[in-house]
């Protein structure tokens, strides 16, 4: 008996020590509801969206998270899909704030409704940052220079036409992916340098991934956006969707998550980014990998 008391005493101060090594931020990710009032097709749970999201929401607000990141692709199909989503996401505890960036599906509706989008998504620009306790977090607009997009940002439909001629033969010559383009890369680079000055950690989010190499899911101009990054010491990690099945690679320092799509399961995929002073811990839900990345 005094053996088994004295084990359990033992872990009990296991287990007070460890929680209190609290960690200091809390991010909410999200990865392509792609909700719509349609059934499954193949892995595509449309309409299962919802509950998904809710539950999403309600471990969001248990855990506290200080804010939330989606990672593109809310909706599929009409505009009117936004009206069933985004009300969930008011169900966020009021001190939680909620970021949105765009995705490819986000231009699967009227081409009328394009320039409403960034307005009802409440989102401050196409691409912009914000920082958080010694963080900067930089949200690309990877839907830039695209063809499905393109009435609304408007571009020279011949760079559009070279950037997708430059990946003739690669996995990512596809419709669906996009380019960054100069300008919005220029950004990048003021951005990064800024995080320098302020000696602040980046992580950067995308609809789209960098890496790994040769992936269909991947930016047309990946290489261009990867030599930007590699220039900077301060980026730690790479966040994005696009990708249903997920997926992650560590590459000359930085971490590349894939988070897995919402819409792609049964049950559910989100995740929780913790953040510590030597190392991240991505908490996964339902298909979501749970993963502890270190960083210098």
């Amino acid at each position: 008996m005094k053996k088994l008391f004295f084990s359990a005493s033992i872990m009990f101060i296991i287990i007070g020590s460890c929680s209190k090594k609290e960690p200091f931020l809390r991010v909410g990710l999200v990865a392509d509801p792609q909700y719509a009032n349609q059934q499954a097709s193949g892995k595509r749970h449309y309409r299962e969206s919802l509950w998904k999201l809710e539950e999403a929401i309600d471990t969001f607000n248990f855990y506290k998270v200080d804010l939330v990141q989606n990672l593109g692709d809310v909706i599929d199909k009409k505009w009117e899909s936004y009206d069933a989503i985004l009300p969930i996401y008011d169900k966020l505890n009021t001190k939680i704030e909620n970021y949105h960036l765009l995705g490819n599906h986000e231009f699967a509706i009227d081409s009328t409704r394009f320039r409403d989008i960034i307005e009802l998504l409440s989102m401050p620009d196409y691409y912009y940052s914000y920082s958080k306790k010694g963080w900067r977090f930089i949200v690309l607009d990877a839907t830039d220079y695209a063809y499905y997009s393109n009435s609304l940002h408007d571009h020279d439909i011949q760079e559009i036409d070279l950037y997708k001629e430059n990946t003739n033969g690669q996995a990512n010559s596809k419709d669906w992916n996009s380019a960054i383009g100069r300008a919005q890369q220029n950004w990048l680079k003021k951005e990064l340098e800024k995080a320098d000055l302020l000696r602040e950690k980046v992580i950067l989010f995308s609809h789209m991934p960098l890496r790994p190499h040769n992936n269909p899911h991947n930016l047309w101009n990946h290489q261009e956006i990867l030599k930007i990054i590699e220039q900077s010491s301060n980026v730690v990690a790479f966040i994005n969707g696009h990708n249903h099945s997920g997926n992650y690679e560590y590459y000359k320092g930085v971490h590349y998550i894939t988070i897995f799509g919402m819409v792609d399961t049964k049950i559910s995929s989100y995740g929780i980014l913790e953040f510590y002073m030597d190392s991240l811990v991505l908490k996964g839900f339902g298909n979501q990998k749970t993963m502890a990345l270190n960083y210098k």
